[in-house]
Formats: C-alpha cells, structure tokens, sequence
C-alpha cells in the first residue's frame, strides 16, 4: 500500500503537517509508536473526570496564535478560546497581581515609581528593535547596562518564563524575547486556553486526518527508506514497508538518526542535531476533591520561577462538577531534570511552596500525579538555537524527506515552534509538489 505522504510522529508537529496535507487532498499516514497521541503535548483523561496536560500547555496571543491561524486559514475551523483572569504573582510569601498585558506592565506595582521611569521608556524601544539584529545576543547581555535593582531584573525574568518556557536570561536570546513582546503587542493579550482542554484540539485533528488518511498508533517505524538520495517509504519494526516518496520525520531532531542513516548527512548536521538543548521541567497535578481557590488566572511564583493554574477554574470541563484540577510546573536546566535525585527534592519544595500558597489544600488531595519532564520543547531559545540556527523543514540531501517539529525552523516561542514548523513543512511541501506539476504539464 502506498500513501501520498507519510509522517513519522503523532506529537503536534506530526499532527498539524498531517491535518494540513490531508485537507489538501494528499492521502497521509500518520505512525506513532506510542498508544496517546500528542507526544509532549499529550492530553489525557488521567483520572475520571479529570482532562490532564502534560504540563501547562496555554495558547499564546488568542485568536491571532499560531494554532487557531491554522485552524482557521488552513482547516477551515474556528477554535473556540477561554481568556484567563487575572494572573497573580507569589512573590516573598505575598500576593501581588502578576501583569499579563501591555498595560499591566506599565501600572505593576512590581516596580517602584523611579523604577517604572526607567523601565517603560526601555521597554518601549525594545519594541522598535528588529528580532534578527539581536537573535545572537543574550537577555542579559542586552539588558546588563540598562537596567538596575532586583526588580526590573526579576521582571525580565518573569518575562522570559512565561513567554520563552526560560528564566535563564544568561542563555536565553533576546531577539526571540522582541519577537515575543512584538506578538502581545499586536495581539492585545499574552495567552489563552482551548476550550475543551488539548484533548479538544487534537480530537479535530484526528478528524480532519482521518478524512483523507490514517493514524496508527503503537506502530514503530524502523527506517525510512532512502534510494539514490531519495525518500522511497518506510520500513516498520515488524518488517512491513510502506511506500512514499514523500516522508516527514517529525522527531525531535535529537532522535532522528534511530530512522536515519547519519552517513547521508555532513557531521556539522549530525552533530548540531544530538546537541540541540530542550526545555526541562518538574511538575505537580492534583485532583482535589473540593475547591481550593477561585483563581482563574495564571499563577507565577518568582522564587524559584514556577508557573500555576487552576485549569478547572478556566475550563469547568477539565474535572467532575465540585472539584478541581491544579497543575504546577517549575522550570529547570536539562541537566537538572536528568539528575533524578536532585529533581525529586525539588518536587518536594515544590509541594511545600503549594501549602504555602493555598493553605490547606493539602488536605484536599484526591490524587496527586508528580513529573519530571527531561524535555517539555525540543530545543528552548537559547543563543545558538533561534530560529535561524535550526535545521530547516525541508532536507537539501534527501529529496521527498522533510522534517517538522519544536526543534526545526519555524518563528515561535516554546509550545508555538511546533505548530508553527509544521505550518511551515506543509506548505513547503504543497509548493513542491505545485511547481513539480508545473513544469510536468
């Protein structure tokens, strides 16, 4: 059996090029060897009732984001969003509000009146800065000459957090930081929520996939088949081969060389792929059996930099009617989340900083589900991984292979490179193949 197009991976790199592809008429199928779909993105119902992320997984810039511009210019579908309320920040055992606009960042009360001066009048140059000119200059390289005192820094921090998935401003670039702020600027908000939790999204995609194509789970590919230089197909654990002579592998680049061979490639490739840095984390989820809070909002702590909400609180359909979903999430160095001891205390500081916050919530704990997460994106925005620096979507030595994934090229922070490199794969692919039929008429 032969397909039009076959996509190595059901993570939402996979997934988005499949969708795109399938709707253009290309009969695609899509292999993933694990049984839940949605790779590091995945959405699961972990305990009845209760609709899980695989972390905090919110959509930036509403409706003008990467996924609901696909969904809708690409797949004919309006998503339905939730805006958030008012995030709040925990910061020295207080509660402030956190600023999740524009406007809020020029009235935080996180900056002192003669801090403020001089932070907002910077804040608005940095607005004006052209993202490539500083793609290789780091945060706090940038900022180190402009800015002093504890707070404007850990507002730079909180920043980067939120909208980078990193509180390491020594690494992290500072022309992806102007892009980000360029986006909430244009579109008037930071983040939002799928209504119906990413189980919802990915149900769509499965449907749109399925019109025109297949999804196999639990269905491991062992190679892809490569003749003369060319894509042929793929061939599969339990020896079946599928034929194509156009294969996406969407892998995390890291992983591509288990179904590729790496003496097709220069070494400056191989190398940079297996060394490409991912972003870490440690997470809690809880199912409480009665509410503890009526925030709405993202929640933020600043010490250490965590990420919080009440998912149920956004959408009533992420847990039972009278009870509560609370995720947790603290980001860490990668080397951090591959030291399993060191990860496991800082789950228990984490749980101690939670009773902190929401006094007795302890006791409200219908279940707990504790993670450390080696990799939450495939390659954070640290200089040396911007969007100019990642393998690109289409290969320039195997013809009919293409990559597509948070590890390829693609503009977008965190969780938006994804959808937004398989934007970029599909389209890439659907030109190749219109100019293929032009110069064949």
């Amino acid at each position: 059996m032969s397909y039009d197009a076959i996509i190595c991976g059901a993570g939402e790199g996979g997934l988005f090029t499949a969708a795109i592809l399938a709707k253009q008429g290309l009969k695609t199928l899509v292999l993933e060897k694990k049984s839940p779909i949605g790779g590091r993105a995945m959405c699961i119902e972990y305990q009845p009732g209760y609709i899980v992320d695989y972390g905090i997984h919110s959509i930036r810039y509403g409706k003008k984001g990467i996924i609901p511009t696909i969904f809708q210019k690409d797949l004919g579908i309006k998503l339905e969003l939730i805006d958030y309320g008012h995030g709040k920040l925990f910061q020295k055992g207080e509660w402030v509000r956190m600023p999740t606009g524009i406007k809020d960042f020029m009235t935080t009360n996180l900056l002192t009146d003669v801090e403020r001066e001089t932070f907002i009048p910077l804040f608005m140059d940095i607005i004006k800065l052209k993202i490539e000119d500083f793609l290789d200059v780091s945060i706090a390289a940038y900022f180190k000459d402009k800015i002093q005192g504890e707070n404007p820094w850990n507002l730079i921090r909180l920043l980067a957090a939120a909208l980078m998935v990193t509180p390491e401003i020594e690494r992290a670039s500072m022309g992806e930081l102007i892009y980000g702020l360029k986006e909430v600027i244009s579109a008037g908000k930071g983040a939002t929520y799928p209504r119906g939790g990413w189980k919802g999204i990915f149900d769509k995609l499965i449907d749109i996939i399925s019109e025109n194509g297949e999804i196999r789970n639990n269905t491991a590919v062992n190679k892809v088949l490569i003749s003369n230089k060319k894509a042929e197909g793929v061939l599969l654990e339990d020896g079946t081969k599928i034929s194509s002579d156009l294969v996406v592998v969407a892998m995390p680049a890291q992983q591509i060389f288990s179904v590729l061979p790496e003496s097709e490639f220069p070494t400056s490739f191989t190398s940079y792929c297996k060394n490409l840095i991912p972003s870490s984390g440690i997470s809690i989820d809880l199912g409480l059996k009665e509410k503890a809070s009526e925030d709405n909002g993202l929640i933020a702590v600043d010490d250490p930099m965590c990420l919080a909400a009440f998912t149920s609180n956004i959408d009533p359909s992420t847990a039972p009617e009278n009870e509560q979903l609370f995720t947790f999430l603290q980001h860490v160095p990668n080397e951090v989340a591959m030291n399993n001891k060191i990860a496991k205390q800082l789950l228990d500081n984490m749980e101690q900083l939670m009773n902190q916050m929401y006094p007795g919530i302890k006791q409200k704990i219908k279940w707990k589900r504790t993670l450390i997460i080696p990799v939450m994106d495939g390659a954070v925005n640290y200089i040396g991984q911007t969007r100019d620096k990642r393998p690109p979507v289409k290969s320039d030595i195997i013809m009919g292979l293409y990559f597509s994934g948070d590890t390829y090229n693609g503009p977008g922070l965190g969780g938006d490179i994804a959808p937004s490199s398989a934007r970029l794969c599909a389209h890439t692919i659907l030109n190749d193949l219109n100019k293929i039929k032009t110069t064949t008429k």
